[in-house]
């Protein structure tokens, strides 16, 4: 072959060589295309639904999924601002965007939120009809007691326009108001628990659905109290019976172990139970007059009393008592202290067999350790009706009646229930007067 032939050759192989390296590049590219736009996962994007309504100062969080950027503007009258751009690092991502419309001169009134997700060549738009609101609601504090012991109860009656909630706030407790009459009444029961140190301070918050809040102190000071302390000896004659059994045991090789976790998890689970049964009430008022007491009955334990468990001469365990223990004979009948709805009946660990009654706006009466139920879920009690009958079933040492009130969710003593006095006075009277403050 001559050098012309051999030229030709190489030439031909190069011919070859590049076009298997274009055919390689275009399928590799078209390759690279393909898995962009088939298996690259659209992005999404959590919690637009804040933008909807905009305060005066609205802090939102939202989640970012798949997204490798994301833009966020919001436009009112023409002008569009830029609320967040960023390039997303990973697969998901938290932001949290401070929107403070005077700052960028948002008006009251309607705005729109665009969202862009990108993900490959894929993009994700959202487009978010949202509120610009910076207005408050009015609020206006109204009569409230001068004030309510550490364990106690209290109630206030507030006028507020235009909120969507009404709350007071205790420390980190939130308690809910009830729209009353009026169009602008809300009625408030409240608890101060027993954990709330001397001197903490209520307020009353009125929001809307845009997050603008009004705040007033409420005028009621919260006083301290002290409370019984008592040592009580754990037997093993105990720890077999009213232990074990609570466990679904017959017998138990660590008395200590089983008693704590009785009386510390379980009685947890049981405060934590009666919270959430407490979240389902009636918005009205059912109860008249002053709750009752258990016929014929003897006092043989006191809310707040503090309990220090002996086993073997050490202490093992301890507990706040959060009810009144109520005793006459065995299995004596029990009575509802008021009218209301039974909201719940059955068994709720320590406390046994159990019945609590709604009385409407988070004010709720407790039975337990029963030995018979009489009434249904549901059911409407009246005042006196018997319910059941009292026992020892749970976490108790012999036959009684555990009784509570519940505010919201919360035990409170139920001796300030049982006083007329204290209910005209702190209640009736407030309500005979009006809502707003004198």
């Amino acid at each position: 072959m001559n050098g012309f032939g051999k030229e030709k050759g190489f030439k031909g192989m190069l011919k070859k060589i590049f076009l298997t390296v274009i055919i390689v590049s275009v399928l590799g590219a078209g390759g690279y295309f393909a898995f962009k736009l088939f298996f690259v996962p659209a992005p999404v994007i959590e919690g637009l639904d804040a933008f909807k309504a905009i305060s005066s100062e609205k802090k939102i969080v939202i989640n970012a999924k798949n997204a490798k950027s994301l833009v966020i503007t919001i436009k009112q009258n023409g002008k569009e601002t830029e609320l967040l751009r960023d390039a997303v690092q990973g697969n998901e991502k938290s932001y949290t965007i401070q929107v403070k419309p005077k700052e960028l001169q948002l008006k009251e009134g309607p705005a729109t939120v665009s969202v862009i997700a990108t993900a490959g060549f894929k993009e994700t738009p959202y487009q978010i009809e949202s509120i610009i609101d910076t207005v408050p609601p009015s609020l206006e504090a109204g009569m409230s007691p001068y004030f309510v012991p550490v364990g106690g109860g209290g109630f206030i009656a507030v006028k507020s326009q235009d909120a969507d909630s009404v709350f007071l706030k205790l420390n980190d407790y939130r308690f809910r108001g009830f729209k009353a009459g009026g169009a602008s009444d809300y009625y408030i029961f409240f608890p101060v628990p027993i954990d709330v140190k001397e001197g903490s301070t209520l307020y009353a918050v009125a929001e809307d659905s845009a997050g603008n809040q009004r705040i007033r102190p409420v005028d009621t000071k919260i006083r301290g109290k002290e409370y019984r302390s008592s040592t009580l000896n754990i037997t093993d004659a105990f720890i077999n019976t009213a232990v074990v059994s609570l466990l679904n045991k017959t017998e138990t090789s660590d008395p200590v172990g089983s008693f704590k976790e009785v009386n510390e998890k379980m009685r947890g689970e049981g405060i934590a139970k009666l919270r959430e049964i407490s979240k389902i009430t009636e918005p009205k008022m059912l109860w008249e007059g002053n709750f009752l007491q258990m016929k014929n009955s003897q006092v043989m334990a006191m809310y707040g009393d503090k309990r220090d468990y002996v086993y073997n001469g050490r202490k093992i365990s301890e507990s706040v008592h959060l009810g009144y223990d109520l005793a006459a004979t065995a299995n004596a009948p029990v009575e509802a202290a008021n009218s209301g709805v039974v909201r719940f009946t059955g068994d709720i660990g320590i406390y046994g067999n159990t019945i609590v009654i709604d009385h409407g706006m988070g004010l709720m009466s407790l039975y337990s350790h029963l030995s018979a139920i009489s009434v249904k879920e549901g059911e409407e009690v009246s005042k006196g009706a018997v319910i059941g009958r009292s026992g020892s079933t749970g976490f108790a040492g012999g036959d009684h009646l555990h009784f509570g009130i519940l505010i919201q969710g919360y035990e409170v003593s139920p001796v300030f229930w049982w006083d007329s006095h204290w209910i005209q006075v702190n209640i009736y009277d407030y309500l005979s007067k009006g809502n707003t403050a004198q």
